[in-house]
């Protein structure tokens, strides 16, 4: 059977089915010997998402608290597997599904069913059992084969989260990289060419004009000669003599307009993958920027994790329980101190935050009693308001104290 067949190897692998020791490579000749805009935007997209907290929360009749006791809590917050930290097992997950066009979690369990690993893996294709070759009466109709460093493995749909790139029905995908590749490669020959022209001392090719008549291959050859020995002994700089004319052959970088083409494939690349430009040229976002590529890159899948998450690491149980997988977005939304004074101060005397919420935010220590919210006095409804039911209302026509504050 073609499934046993497949499923023999893994059988193989042991208690750990993952060898790392690809790692002495020290890095994928595939992705790194891409266009280093290309490269930079696939780390800058992945380094944006990973590095969002990844926290298991609950319901409770006061809203969704942190589940600290929860056993994914620290295995999603700090170490899905051995070998990595969440950042670095996130970012790779990401990274590899922007450049190959789909990636997965491998879901490790132990022997209760509890999930004790997290691994990232790219994924080789997907085998549908449209001909019913397994004679079972569960949900495993998809096998998914995948690469994990040096190791192929394979595993059910349902043991591995599946990120989808530039997908329209939802089972298909195609890698952004085949989209931009004309943009890729000629930034990649750009790249070339510059650093080519930067070893010949900026000397564009030239041509050499003989004036006189020497029109015999001998004697050309020896004229030849005598150029080559010249510019070999004296480097860049060579002495032409009488009746000899050198002119260029190429067009100089300006005439080419060579910075505005590479701007272009830029920024061709970076709309492409969704990293805004400034951040490439910059280094830097304001805050509308910010907003608008946690809102169009970041947010779409992130909501694609959760609902992964949600569904493959959560039992049934566990998810009437309440519990939900939710990554912190407000890690990317970090704002000056000045405007995160006004935020804190707006929130904490409008009753949306206590004094503790707005301590926990600066990370300084919390006070007795400052859990309780407060609110500003003054405020009155505006049907007390038309009633003259307002505490300099009430003292001027019936001379009675008191406030009716809501």
């Amino acid at each position: 059977m073609m499934f046993e067949k497949l499923f023999e190897k893994r059988s193989l692998i042991g208690e750990n089915p993952f060898d790392w020791t690809s790692w002495i490579k020290g890095e994928d000749s595939d992705f790194s010997n891409n266009d280093s805009t290309y490269t930079k935007c696939i780390n800058l997209y992945s380094d944006n998402i990973a590095k969002l907290p990844i926290i298991t929360k609950i319901s409770t009749e006061k809203g969704d608290i942190d589940a600290n006791n929860f056993y994914l809590y620290e295995l999603l917050r700090l170490r899905p597997n051995p070998s990595m930290n969440a950042f670095e097992c996130i970012k790779a997950l990401v990274a590899m599904n922007k450049h190959y066009g789909s990636a997965g979690l491998y879901i490790d369990y132990d022997k209760k069913g509890l999930v004790k690993g997290l691994y990232p893996v790219k994924i080789n294709q997907f085998i549908v059992d449209n001909a019913g070759l397994i004679k079972s009466t569960k949900e495993n109709k998809v096998l998914v084969d995948f690469t994990c460093g040096d190791m192929n493995g394979s595993c059910f749909e349902k043991d591995i989260i599946i990120l989808r790139d530039n997908s329209i029905n939802g089972i298909s995908f195609r890698n952004t990289r085949s989209y931009i590749k004309d943009s890729i490669d000629t930034n990649i020959k750009a790249q070339k060419y510059q650093a080519q022209l930067f070893s010949n001392g900026l000397t564009n090719k030239i041509v050499v004009q003989l004036t006189s008549d020497i029109k015999e291959e001998k004697e050309l050859k020896k004229v030849q000669n005598k150029f080559d020995k010249m510019y070999s002994n004296n480097g860049r700089v060579f002495t032409v003599p009488a009746g000899y004319n050198v002119s260029a052959l190429n067009l100089s970088l300006a005439d080419s307009q060579f910075a505005e083409l590479k701007i272009i494939g830029k920024k061709d690349i970076t709309s492409a993958i969704g990293v805004p430009y400034s951040l490439i040229e910059k280094g830097s976002l304001t805050e509308e920027e910010t907003i608008a590529f946690l809102s169009n890159a970041i947010i779409p899948i992130i909501t694609a994790l959760e609902q992964e998450m949600d569904w493959k690491l959560l039992s049934e149980d566990e998810r009437e329980a309440g519990y939900k997988i939710r990554f912190n977005v407000n890690a990317m939304l970090r704002t000056s101190p000045l405007t995160q004074s006004i935020i804190i101060d707006r929130y904490l005397k409008d009753g949306a935050y206590t004094v503790n919420d707005a301590k926990r935010i600066l990370g300084v220590p919390l006070v007795d009693g400052g859990d309780i919210v407060t609110l500003p006095s003054g405020q009155i409804t505006l049907d007390n308001l038309i009633k003259g039911n307002a505490t300099w209302q009430k003292g001027a026509n019936d001379k009675k104290g008191g406030d009716e504050i809501e």
